[in-house]
């Protein structure tokens, strides 16, 4: 009889322990000096700059980190790099435009500036493993803008 209590014990424990580690990206956190959450979007521009995917991949949590692994992994880790250094290489700027506080989540939206054109984007933000993670991604919505990035401005005559 004592066995099988120290057995389902065990059991429980580790049970838990799954459970815990499941959820640790999942909830938010109190009380944390986690800085500032467009810090993330700065560093998400260095890391991509470099091509340095576990460091990416550190600034991500939840679904959007798991989802993010599975394309490195099918990519292979060259090839996602590359990915990381290409999405940037054609930037003329970036900019924080907009911050909305939802809660635990802080919504930022971002604009990427390339030559021919600007894409706007959001990203859901929370505190996790006491830093603010990327949780979510909106979709990218890429416009032209009216005078291309670069066009010289001619004095009127």
């Amino acid at each position: 009889m004592s066995r099988n209590v120290g057995a389902t014990a065990l059991t429980v424990a580790v049970l838990a322990a799954g459970l815990a580690v499941a959820l640790r990206d999942r909830l938010p956190e109190r009380g944390t000096a986690a800085g500032d959450p467009s810090d993330v979007f700065w560093e998400m521009i260095d890391v991509s700059r470099e091509g340095a995917s576990d460091a990416y991949l550190d600034l991500f949590a939840g679904e959007v980190r798991e989802q993010l692994e599975t394309v490195r992994d099918e990519m292979g880790e060259a090839a996602f790099q590359q990915y990381l250094r290409q999405r940037i290489a054609g930037l003329k700027g970036v900019a924080v435009t907009d911050r909305e506080e939802l809660g635990d989540t802080v919504r930022l939206e971002v604009e990427y500036v390339r030559e021919a054109s600007y894409e706007t984007q959001s990203l859901d933000l929370r505190v996790a493993r006491g830093q603010w993670r990327i949780v979510a991604l909106g979709p990218t919505q890429e416009r032209e803008p009216p005078v291309p990035y670069g066009t010289p401005v001619a004095p009127p005559n």
